[in-house]
């Protein structure tokens, strides 16, 4: 009977049951965020998405859990920065959906979008994907760039004119992070003004740590 059960779970965590499943969560998220993207065009079939999130996010629920359970050391897992981000997005969703069932009733569209933006987080977990290193530095530069779009579209769009859906906001913010400015569309709240500038910081001091990283290497090969 052990060996029965012992085989059972070694065919359920198999490498191509563990690796199906990664692709299928990939997939999971690309739908999101293309609902996510579409929804901010004020589409008349939001319910769609919403049924289509749903189910997305119960995808996601079982990767979550199957993982949890087939690992040897749970506590060690529950740590990993990359299944906090996939708890956090998960409980937000299961609390957002509850929520439409206890009132039977959709809530706005801007606390939708603000749930949604969380799956932007799960993004960051494919940079420990075997890629190139450039394929990396632009996943990474896209995700960060899609969440402060997602979060000046949220704050801007209903006062702001010049931002009516996510390509205005993402337009905006890769021209504003570039130092480009054509100065078409400008933040007109005091939250996007602050979401922009601390975003622009936040870059600089990026790439003055960068810089320096590789000065202080090149001391360390001449002293060498």
């Amino acid at each position: 009977m052990r060996l029965s059960l012992s085989s059972l779970k070694e065919r359920i965590y198999s490498p191509k049951v563990y690796n199906t499943l990664e692709i299928i969560g990939i997939l999971c998220t690309l739908e999101i965020l293309i609902s996510f993207i579409l929804s901010t065009y004020n589409p008349p079939y939001e319910y769609i998405f919403l049924k289509l999130d749903f189910a997305s996010i119960s995808i996601l629920s079982f990767q979550f859990f199957y993982k949890l359970i087939g690992s040897k050391d749970k506590l060690n897992f529950l740590r990993n920065i990359y299944n906090i981000i996939d708890a956090v997005v998960i409980g937000a969703f299961i609390l957002y959906f509850l929520q439409i069932y206890a009132t039977n009733a959709i809530v706005s569209l801007r606390i939708i979008n603000a749930v949604r933006i969380l799956i932007l987080l799960r993004i960051i977990k494919f940079k420990h994907l075997r890629l190139s290193r450039e394929v990396i530095n632009f996943i990474t530069i896209l995700t960060y760039s899609f969440i402060i779009s997602s979060f000046i579209w949220l704050v801007e769009n209903e006062v702001n004119p010049n931002i009516n859906n996510f390509a205005d906001a993402f337009y905006f913010t890769v021209i504003s992070l570039t130092t480009v400015g054509y100065g078409d569309i400008t933040p007109v709240t005091p939250w996007g003004k602050g979401i922009i500038v601390l975003s622009i910081l936040y870059i600089v001091s990026g790439l003055i740590t960068k810089i320096q990283s590789l000065f202080y290497r090149e001391l360390e090969k001449e002293k060498k």
